[in-house]
């Protein structure tokens, strides 16, 4: 009687040590894309665009363990560039999954940068030392 509960557990815990890790790794890779895709200067939207889906083609999909990945949802509007990606997992213990119906377990992530001028940035930069008078 003891034997299955803890075996369940034991599942239980090896699968969401995998989903963690996987969650862990897709919001990491999101986010270095979202901030070379923004650092990179004097690219038109599209050309924005497609620079991220090179970047993004180029990430290591073996590294997920047990995650079945959607394609990331792309924008860029008025400087700010958005992504959101999903991700999930099928959890192969019907009766352990408590809080899906599905028996899936998924998770999300939405990563948003802005693009800014390097111009900008040290003009500001010189505003605001000459306005503390360094």
């Amino acid at each position: 009687m003891l034997f299955p509960f803890v075996m369940g557990v034991v599942l239980l815990v090896i699968y969401m040590w995998f989903f963690l890790y996987d969650r862990c790794l897709m919001e990491q890779d999101y986010a270095l894309i979202t901030v070379l895709g923004t650092e990179q200067q004097g690219l038109k939207p599209a050309e924005r665009v497609e620079y991220i889906q090179s970047l993004i083609s180029g990430l290591y999909t073996d590294e997920y363990y047990a995650w079945r990945m959607t394609d990331p949802k792309i924008r860029f509007e008025k400087g700010n560039v958005s992504m959101i990606i999903e991700g999930s997992l099928e959890f192969p213990c019907y009766g352990l999954s408590f809080w899906s119906d599905d028996h899936m377990w998924e998770s999300g992530a939405k990563r948003e940068g802005t693009v800014i001028d390097k111009a900008f940035g040290i003009r500001t930069f010189r505003k605001i030392k000459n306005l503390i008078g360094l």
